[in-house]
């Protein structure tokens, strides 16, 4: 296998930069929309804009060198549906639970990737 371009790399290195930087703000617009959102119309625009923009985080998180943005973002992206799913939403409790992913979702977008590793 040849040797990794430098080109590639420090354009690689650059993206993640830029993602990194504007991370915070994605999540901080994202906790927004949720704190706006009615949770006793799952089937609102609003609800489906935020899984969608749930769906999107997880899907860049990793490949950002964020894996526990995936992984968090991919919970509330569950958690969502399945309050969309059931007519037995118990909403405190899905507030309580997408609070705390939110709370951790914010942490992970401050650590940095490791530059270094691909």
């Amino acid at each position: 296998m040849p040797g990794k371009n430098p080109d590639t790399q420090k354009k690689l290195q650059l993206l993640r930069q830029h993602y990194a930087e504007k991370l915070p703000d994605r999540i901080t617009a994202l906790e927004q929309q949720w704190l706006a959102l009615n949770l006793d119309d799952p089937q609102s625009t609003p609800y489906e804009n935020l899984i969608r923009e749930f769906h999107s985080l997880a899907g860049s998180g990793s490949s950002y060198g964020f894996p526990q943005v995936t992984v968090l973002s991919r919970d509330i992206e569950k958690i969502l549906l399945d309050a969309k799913s059931t007519t037995d939403q118990n909403s405190e409790h899905v507030k309580s639970e997408i609070n705390t992913k939110l709370s951790s979702l914010k942490l992970a977008a401050t650590v940095r990737p490791d530059e270094t590793s691909e």
